[in-house]
């Protein structure tokens, strides 16, 4: 099993963080294939560094996905803030 150094991967990649989207991707895909696979993310790493992964970290679909479950995330924390929880009563009878 070779490592493949930053530099190699750098000039697969535009930047550090798609190297470390992509990588944990296709580690979690070599995961899913084969539930027993050994060092999942060296085998991405070395994946990408022999050019048999590349593209984006986010698909297209992806990317919508994300921006409708944030979009979602948002509204929920907004109606949260505007929720006002009414005062305990007193329950004991009190007049």
């Amino acid at each position: 099993m070779r490592k493949p150094t930053i530099d190699d991967l750098l000039e697969k990649v535009d930047s550090i963080y798609e190297l470390t989207m992509l990588a944990a991707r296709e580690a979690k895909r070599i995961r899913l294939k084969d539930k027993e696979a050994r060092e999942p993310l060296q085998k991405a790493l070395e994946r990408i560094a022999d050019g048999k992964v590349r593209g984006q970290y986010l698909t297209p679909q992806e990317m919508a996905e994300y921006e409708k479950n944030e979009k979602d995330r948002r509204e929920a924390l907004a109606m949260r803030d505007r929720l006002v929880i009414p005062p305990p009563s007193d329950s004991r009878g009190k007049k």
